[in-house]
């Protein structure tokens, strides 16, 4: 992968910035802000040999092995290089041609022009004036003088280079010398990057890797302002370690004294194998920390401490650090497949500070995990370690160290009617959820075979009947109140059973065309689940990790009518597709389900009727999407639970809308004083193109239940002709604070990332 080439020292900016963001890989907006430089410069070498071929409409002297003058279409050829000019004089004891008006010579992807040149043929050097150069893809220069001074050295005078149309570039690159040499480094003095004919941008030195293949060098730095830490400088430096690894070391200066240091190493030992590590830490002097109520008494924003106590959030100085490890291998022995993610934080205000996706820095877990796994059949393997931390008031730390897991999908069982599926895992597990709460390690083992058995002898009607068990064993156990782990081990068993109903079904077909279908086929049926789990003795003991521990005894039925519309285009080779879907239910217990306390009020108080579930979906064309659903609690009269999510896309335009409600009935002594249970969440994105080169894409996170806005996103993007512009402007709204930035990033045609710079809102319009 190539790399953008930038200053190595001396860049100075007219610009406010924040710092920026030490990875960027999480920003969904990331792969539009940066983009893969694209510079070289690249070169045909002929074979040695070949004769200088002289052409020229009107002849005007020539003398045997001494000279030779033309003038109207001169035209020299040689190997790779033809040169064409008005006039010209050519040496035979020296190889110089002599050239005058419209001078153009051509070698391979490269064109050099000009008013006059002197040009040794075949040395293929020399000097042309009042010069123009073009490069491939879509690069030029313009200078006083364009000297070729090796096979594959240039050198510059008083020039400009640019990506743009010339004579007169939106944007260029000025310089008062440089010489480049091709495939390896092009050295630049006073360089200035000039929008139009305005100067933004200077260093006295600029080296600018022009090699084909990845180059070592240093990156683009950053500068700017933050209202935290004070003047920013950041410098990065690529390094090319060997033929599938590299690595890009990141130093970033604070003039309130911080100190950022990150690392970025990528490999990628075959096709089918990579990887990517990157780590970052910085001594953070104005960090946001919890800290005891004592230390910070005019405090407003309550935390959690690590022991549990009662804290406010303040500034503190402290180090603060983030890694993320990502590998992937598709090719393992005996056809094994290998992945592991990494993610690691310092502590959780890390991502509220440095991440600009909401999803990330309103994130109260982060997640580590890796697998090794092999399908061969029905069959699976998996061996997984992993690791999850949760914010909650608390912190909450479980890991898997490892798991063993083997499972069977369904599958007849030899030639007989019946189905057999399997799941099973041996685990070691660590725990600790916190002051006063179970904290130590077990082991546990898991065996879960289910045998099915389908009958569809009637086309309109499906019946399929299961049966099976599951046994689990811990190594350990809780007390009665799960407070703590007791050294003692413990068991659960139970018995399973199931009924599945679908039919009998009806269905009708219509003829009419709607949009690009021409036929419809609306289908009804009626679908009935029934589920059995037997009840556990004893599940107040049981350590609970993950879902394989929550399942608890049950008996009951779903029963659900499905309505379904299929359609299908007028030609002939077309197939039916699913266009809407409409579906209620309702789910009835024949028995109290059992709860992790049997007996408790909790249990008591359960319904055996559940709420009415209506699901509706409509995907015509790809085009427009819709999933509308929602929950009625009969005992209560209310709606419980609803949700809709729609969304319409044409051409590179989308709208994205999502609004989810949760109002449970309320519990039967009711809730405390001031609280609520009740949920509002809209979710709603857009993308569209204003104007050939204008769009604009937002994103909004609202709570109506609070009537507080969480994310104002809004990015707009105007595309020129040789550059891009992004100017993003976001709200985020999370304890303890509210933060108001903006994003502004300036993309060459060509070349890459010229500027990437952050700031507060606050910084600038605050009081």
């Amino acid at each position: 992968m190539k790399r953008f080439p930038a200053a190595a020292a001396g860049l100075l900016l007219a610009a406010v910035a924040l710092g920026q963001d030490p990875f960027g890989s999480s920003d969904p907006y990331e792969s539009r802000f940066k983009i893969k430089p694209n510079f070289q410069i690249r070169f045909r070498v002929p074979d040695p040999g070949g004769e200088v071929t002289l052409k020229t409409r009107q002849p005007v002297r020539y003398e045997k092995d001494v000279f030779w003058e033309g003038s109207e279409e001169v035209e020299i050829v040689y190997q790779d290089v033809r040169i064409r000019a008005d006039r010209a004089r050519y040496d035979f004891p020296t190889d110089t041609a002599t050239l005058e008006g419209n001078v153009v010579i051509d070698q391979g992807p490269t064109r050099l022009a000009g008013s006059r040149a002197t040009f040794r043929v075949k040395a293929k050097t020399g000097r042309i004036e009042a010069a123009r150069a073009d490069l491939a893809p879509t690069y030029h220069v313009v200078a006083a003088s364009i000297e070729k001074i090796g096979e594959d050295v240039y050198r510059i005078h008083d020039g400009l280079f640019t990506s743009c149309d010339v004579p007169n570039p939106e944007w260029s690159f000025f310089l008062e010398e440089a010489t480049v040499t091709l495939d390896d480094y092009a050295r630049m003095k006073n360089v200035s990057f000039r929008a139009g004919r305005v100067p933004l941008l200077f260093t006295p030195y600029l080296i600018w890797p022009t090699k084909q293949d990845r180059a070592s060098g240093f990156l683009t730095p950053g500068v700017g302002y933050n209202s935290r830490r004070g003047a920013y400088l950041g410098l990065s430096y690529y390094w090319v370690t060997g033929r599938s690894t590299d690595l890009t070391t990141q130093l970033d200066l604070y003039s309130a004294g911080a100190l950022g240091l990150g690392e970025e190493f990528r490999w990628r030992p075959s096709p089918e194998s990579a990887g990517i590590f990157q780590g970052y830490a910085i001594d953070d002097p104005e960090a946001t920390t919890c800290v005891p109520v004592a230390e910070e008494p005019d405090g407003d924003q309550p935390c959690s401490l690590a022991d549990g106590r009662a804290g406010v959030y303040a500034r503190r100085s402290r180090t603060r650090w983030k890694a993320r490890l990502d590998h992937v291998s598709d090719d393992l022995p005996l056809g094994f497949r290998g992945v592991l993610s990494v993610r690691e934080y310092s502590d959780e205000q890390f991502l509220q500070d440095y991440e600009r996706a909401f999803s990330l820095s309103a994130a109260r877990q982060t997640l580590s995990r890796g697998f090794l796994t092999n399908n061969f059949g029905d069959h699976s393997v998996n061996l997984r370690v992993e690791r999850s931390e949760t914010y909650f008031g608390r912190r909450v730390v479980q890991q898997r160290l490892p798991s063993l897991e083997y499972s069977r999908r369904t599958s007849r069982i030899g030639r007989s009617p019946f189905y057999l599926a399997l799941d099973s895992s041996l685990s070691y597990l660590d725990v600790d959820r916190g002051p006063g709460l179970p904290e130590g390690t077990y082991g546990r083992f898991d065996l879960h075979p289910v045998v099915s058995f389908p009958w569809k002898t009637v086309p309109w009607l499906s019946v399929t009947a299961s049966a099976g068990g599951r046994f689990t064993g811990y190594s350990d156990s809780t007390d009665s109140a799960q407070l703590r782990f007791e050294g003692a081990s413990a068991r659960r068993d139970y018995g399973e059973a199931g009924l599945s109903l679908v039919g009998p079904s009806f269905s009708r077909i219509y003829d009419g065309r709607i949009g690009p279908y021409a036929r419809f086929k609306h289908v009804i049926e009626p679908r009935v689940q029934y589920e059995y789990v037997s009840e556990i003795d004893d599940p107040s003991r049981l350590p609970v990790y993950d879902e394989i521990d929550s399942i608890l005894g049950r008996n009951q039925v779903r029963y659900a009518l499905v309505n379904r519309l299929l359609a299908r285009g007028a030609a002939p080779q077309a197939s039916a597709e699913e266009v809407a879907s409409l579906e209620i239910a309702q789910t009835r217990a024949f028995d109290s389900p059992q709860t992790l306390f049997p007996g408790s009020p909790l249990q008591l108080q359960a319904p055996r009727t559940g709420p009415i579930e209506g699901i509706l979906r409509v995907a015509p064309a790809r085009l427009f999407q819709l999933d509308a659903r929602t929950s009625y609690d009969t005992r209560a009269s209310q709606l419980t639970a609803s949700s809709l999510t729609a969304s319409v896309t044409w051409k590179t335009n989308y709208l994205n809308a999502t609004w989810f409600s949760s109002r449970p009935a309320p519990p039967a002594g009711g809730l405390p004083a001031g609280s609520t249970a009740e949920s509002d969440q809209v979710r709603f994105s857009a993308g569209v193109d204003l104007f050939k080169a204008l769009r604009v894409d937002t994103q909004l996170n609202y709570d109506a239940a609070q009537n507080l806005l969480l994310e104002d996103r809004s990015l707009l993007t105007f595309n020129g002709s040789c550059f891009t512009l992004f100017l993003e402007v976001r709200q985020l709204r999370l304890p303890p604070e509210t933060r108001r930035d903006y994003r502004f990033v300036i993309n060459l045609k060509d070349i890459g990332t010229l500027l990437d710079v952050n700031g507060s809102l606050d910084r600038i319009f605050g009081p």
